[in-house]
């Protein structure tokens, strides 16, 4: 999988959607499609994002009823699909919908966050690599004494705790070993947590978006 490592604003982001009809149980798919240019996010990988500031409102073309305000549809969380450098893209099946088949620039004046500063993947055996500094700097972004921190999750017979955890930088900590090309096994517990943290080992904060962090991550499943 590929992803960016990071917790910003996204700042002047257009926020835009479109919907299809579809023959299944979810009457139509909504594409939801965030425009920024140059938002330094790893081409075809995914990230979490935070949208809120949106209003807009959905009529039920099938039964006939009444528009209905449905705010919360699009001011919440959800993960996106990095499509180029401009351009993050989201689907979500619905019952109905009152875009069409053109994406439309969505009401309200959004505030899109990327949350994901911390991923979790399956247990396995794994390869990480970080793209090349010197051709990507933008990926290779970190605040002071900021690291990797990588964590067991779900261990012992009863499932119930983390493993202690490992640090690792690129070469910007010296004394922290490299990331990169590291083989690690993760082969008794149910996940493991991928994070960045700050020199104390503190997650960034739930709601601080001001850090410049900003890290490409290749993570292979062997």
């Amino acid at each position: 999988m590929d992803t960016t490592l990071t917790k910003r604003t996204l700042s002047g982001a257009v926020v835009k959607a479109s919907s299809v009809f579809q023959n299944n149980k979810n009457a139509y798919k909504i594409t939801i499609q965030v425009e920024k240019t140059a938002h330094n996010l790893m081409i075809g990988g995914y990230v979490n994002i935070k949208i809120t500031g949106l209003t807009v409102y959905s009529f039920d073309f099938i039964n006939g009823n009444a528009s209905q305000p449905i705010t919360d549809f699009f001011n919440q969380e959800r993960q996106f699909y990095v499509v180029n450098a401009n351009t993050l893209t989201c689907d979500v099946d619905v019952n109905s919908s009152s875009f069409n088949g053109a994406l439309a620039v969505v009401a309200g004046t959004p505030v899109v966050k990327v949350n994901n500063d911390r991923i979790t993947i399956p247990a396995g055996d794994y390869n990480f690599e970080l793209l090349n500094k010197a051709e990507y700097p933008a990926f290779r972004i970190w605040d002071l004494n900021y690291r990797f921190k990588i964590q067991e999750n779900n261990i012992g017979d009863a499932k119930i705790y983390k493993g202690a955890s490992d640090y690792y930088s690129d070469d910007t900590i010296t004394t922290l070993p490299d990331l990169n090309e590291q083989d690690l096994s993760f082969r008794f517990c149910e996940s493991v947590e991928i994070s960045i943290v700050d020199a104390s080992n503190n997650y960034i904060g739930t709601d601080d978006y001001t850090k410049t962090t900003n890290i490409g991550l290749i993570i292979n499943k062997l």
